[in-house]
Parts: structure tokens; sequence; C-alpha cells
């Protein structure tokens, strides 16, 4: 039996998906001049490596800015 605080290992598959949406997102905010903070690169591939779940980014992103302006 795993232990609670191991997380299950997503899929390659899995990953090469999460990391499709992310770049499609930068695609999108591109094309509407907007850029993302490298600084917030860690919430990102923590996303695709499936650390984290889509909707825990915006959260992370909030809690990063208040943090650091």
């Amino acid at each position: 039996m795993a232990s609670t605080l191991e997380k299950t290992r997503i899929s390659d598959a899995e990953m090469e998906q999460r990391r499709r949406l992310v770049d499609s997102a930068d695609h999108s905010n591109a094309m509407e001049g907007l850029k993302r903070d490298p600084a917030t690169d860690h919430i990102f591939e923590a996303f695709v490596r499936g650390e984290i779940e889509a909707s825990d980014i915006v959260p992370m992103l909030k809690e990063f800015r208040a943090a650091n302006g």
C-alpha cells in the first residue's frame, strides 16, 4: 500500500497532454498580448508532472502574486 504522501505517477501520455494544455494557454494569452511570468513556471511544471491539478493553478498563482507583489 502506497503512503498517503506518495502521489501516483501520471503516464507520459498524460504529461504530454498537460504540456499541450499549458502551451495552448500560453499561446492564447500571447495572442492577447499577455506573457506568463517565468517566476511562475514552477507552478505550471508541477501541473505537467501531475503534482497538482488544474484547479490548483489559479489559487497558487494568486498566492504567488500576494507573496511576490
